[in-house]
């Protein structure tokens, strides 16, 4: 996602402090917890670090499943929740309809994964089942930190659809799992800005 405005138009305050942060979360992930002091950690932090960790997997999955080389094309799946939107929509983000959306798409995300570490696409490599099974602990110490957050602001829950995916041959599967890493990667970014930007206006 892109944070590029016309040089023209002026940023206010909190679009600065934003990006700044944006870009410290992003490209030094030492400067935030890890997963052993996530409990100090903000969900808008916790959402930039797994960014980083997701991308460092999805290299490694086309690396090591698909020889290098990233699928092109329209390749989707239904069961996952459609992206739209773009940065640069954050000055209309509300916490009454952002956050429980956020937090539906999450659930679903990890049980996707779930699903991901023990199909034949990920099962039988033990560094991807690690590496996938960190993603999963993050994934759910932001989900905790989503729902603490809509308790507070007295949000209701939204219900996730139900799981309908199963493996058919090998390509589908690793067809299934790239989709999932780089969908998942795109709205963990959309996420952390959302999340960031709601705390930066309290």
């Amino acid at each position: 996602l892109s944070l590029s405005l016309p040089l023209s138009l002026p940023l206010p305050d909190y679009w600065i402090r934003l990006t700044v942060t944006i870009l410290t979360l992003s490209l030094c992930p030492w400067a935030v917890p890890t997963t052993r002091r996530s409990s100090e950690a903000t969900a808008g932090q916790v959402a930039a670090v797994l960014h980083v960790r997701l991308r460092q997997l999805l290299d490694m999955f086309v690396k090591v499943k698909l020889n290098g080389v990233y699928l092109k094309g329209e390749h989707q799946l239904s069961s996952l929740p459609q992206l739209s939107g773009n940065a640069l929509e954050l000055e209309s983000v509300q916490a009454v309809h952002s956050l429980p959306v956020m937090g539906s798409h999450l659930k679903t995300y990890k049980t996707h994964l779930t699903w991901l570490r023990s199909s034949k696409a990920i099962a039988g490599n033990i560094e991807l089942e690690q590496r996938v099974s960190e993603i999963v602990t993050l994934l759910q110490n932001l989900i905790n930190r989503v729902e603490r957050e809509m308790q507070r602001r007295d949000l209701p829950a939204r219900t996730s659809p139900p799981f309908a995916l199963t493996e058919s041959n090998d390509w589908t599967t690793l067809r299934a799992g790239f989709v999932i890493l780089r969908d998942l990667r795109t709205f963990v970014n959309k996420a952390a800005h959302q999340l960031l930007a709601l705390r930066l206006r309290r």
